[in-house]
């Protein structure tokens, strides 16, 4: 699904009237998903509360079909990978499964970076012991300062990278792609972004093509926009809440985090891809 959006300016301002923006989900479904469709069309992500009414940890089995409800009443829910699973666990399995000792089954920070689909659903079950916080950056906001100060680097950016595609059965291999993949597009006078530097590097590294002086320093400005606190936001989910992200909108990353010792208690989200 691709999903369109309007001009988005929002800054770090917006950080402070967040409370306010929390959609209740205790509305008529369909006009949850119209709420939450406007949200993202506006600023790039939404804020849910209330898809389980209980307000203390959850359990996966009575808030699943809710959560897909939900997700399908925004669009096309996929498969996140070659297993077919279509409701992903997002907790920690570095301490038992030696291949997820990586990204998001583990508890270590997650650079900023767009996931595959248009749009991403995350559910918290219950949160970490502390930390785990999840950043949100305007892509279109560190559009318009590139286009202002860096042209060259943009247009860089613009031409675009092979990228990495990791196996989903080998830990650590993987290809470079064949195409290069632009990290900002424009169409329509709206900016779309594909990010993960890890994987443009990798790619970099396996294809024999090292990347050329002007693409790191477009790659370094773009992550020193990304890491700017004028176009970021900051929240933490907690037991019950639910965040939308317009996958081409916004960057997201996530904070380190530290569990608890009790399995029973870890950090344990729920992820849609749409």
């Amino acid at each position: 699904m691709t999903l369109a959006h309007d001009a988005i300016h929002w800054d770090c301002n917006l950080q402070s009237t967040l409370p306010g923006r929390w959609l209740d989900a205790r509305a008529d479904e369909a006009a949850l998903a119209l709420a939450t469709t406007r949200a993202l069309r506006q600023y790039g992500f939404a804020l849910v509360r209330g898809l389980d009414p209980d307000p203390g940890p959850t359990e996966r089995d009575r808030v699943a079909p809710r959560l897909n409800r939900f997700g399908a009443a925004l669009g096309t829910i996929i498969r996140q990978n070659r297993q077919g699973s279509l409701l992903e666990d997002i907790r920690d399995f570095s301490d038992t499964d030696a291949f997820d000792n990586r990204g998001y089954r583990s508890p270590g920070e997650l650079s900023l970076h767009t996931d595959p689909p248009s749009m991403l659903v995350l559910h918290c079950l219950r949160p970490a012991r502390s930390g785990g916080d999840n950043t949100l950056v305007n892509v279109q906001a560190m559009h318009g300062h590139m286009a202002r100060h860096h042209p060259e680097l943009l247009r860089e950016l613009e031409r675009g990278f092979r990228y990495w595609i990791p196996s989903e059965t080998e830990a650590g291999a993987g290809e470079a792609s064949r195409w290069r993949r632009p990290v900002l597009m424009v169409r329509d006078g709206l900016v779309s972004c594909v990010y993960y530097r890890p994987y443009i590097e990798m790619a970099a590294q396996a294809a024999g093509e090292p990347l050329s002086p002007l693409a790191v320093r477009a790659l370094d400005t773009y992550d020193g926009l990304a890491g700017d606190a004028r176009f970021q936001i900051q929240l933490r989910l907690a037991a019950g809440d639910t965040m939308v992200l317009h996958n081409r909108a916004v960057l997201h990353a996530r904070g380190a985090y530290e569990d608890w010792p009790d399995a029973s208690r870890r950090r344990h989200l729920l992820r849609l891809w749409i």
